[in-house]
């Protein structure tokens, strides 16, 4: 960007958050950002907290060695689905019910009458880079993305109107033949049972 001013020394890290974060907002089927957690369901709790998540692909539960999918479903059907709460059974649906710092707060319904395990798919970004981490799979395996992301945002930062529409050109071509990629992959996923 040729310019050495301590003002961009200073901001690096949060522009590399910013274009990392950019980059999860339009990519974030990218294989990295997908993850899961298990853990055990409360008798008589309907309400879950995934950690970090930013959206839930799928749930799924245990029951006497049987894998159950719950269905997703919006909270109004939630709600005509399983009215009282305090009615306990093997959950069948699971709505995303609302948002917070921590995560994403899932609702089952029937409320489990059970322990059941539970496993969650959920989309999360992954740790960006800093001095802590200098390796992810976006630095290693995405830098085609990643670098015109960083020159975009470096470029808003300066208020180099000249080089902004450059590099967010060259962003957008990237994430455009990323996707491309990334729909070959999940095709061959779907079609070969991988």
């Amino acid at each position: 960007m040729e310019d050495n001013s301590s003002e961009l020394s200073a901001s690096i890290d949060q522009i590399i958050d910013q274009a990392e974060a950019m980059i999860f907002q339009r990519l974030p089927n990218l294989p990295c950002y997908r993850t899961s957690s298990t853990a055990n369901m409360v008798i008589g709790t309907s309400e879950y907290t995934v950690p970090g998540a930013r959206m839930i692909r799928q749930l799924q539960i245990t029951n006497n060695n049987d894998v159950v999918y719950l269905d997703h479903r919006i909270d109004s059907y939630l709600k005509d689905y399983s009215p009282n709460s305090a009615t306990t059974g093997i959950p069948r649906i699971y709505s995303t019910d609302k948002a917070t710092t921590s995560g994403i707060i899932l609702t089952v319904a029937p409320t489990p009458n059970a322990t059941f395990a539970y496993e969650v798919d959920y989309i999360a970004p992954e740790t960006g880079l800093s001095s802590a981490n200098a390796n992810n799979w976006i630095g290693d395996n995405a830098e085609a993305v990643l670098l015109p992301a960083c020159l975009m945002e470096t470029s808003a930062f300066l208020k180099a109107a000249e080089t902004l529409n450059l590099y967010k050109a060259q962003f957008d071509e990237a994430v455009q033949l990323f996707q491309q990629e990334m729909n070959r992959n999940y095709i061959s996923e779907y079609n070969g049972g991988i």
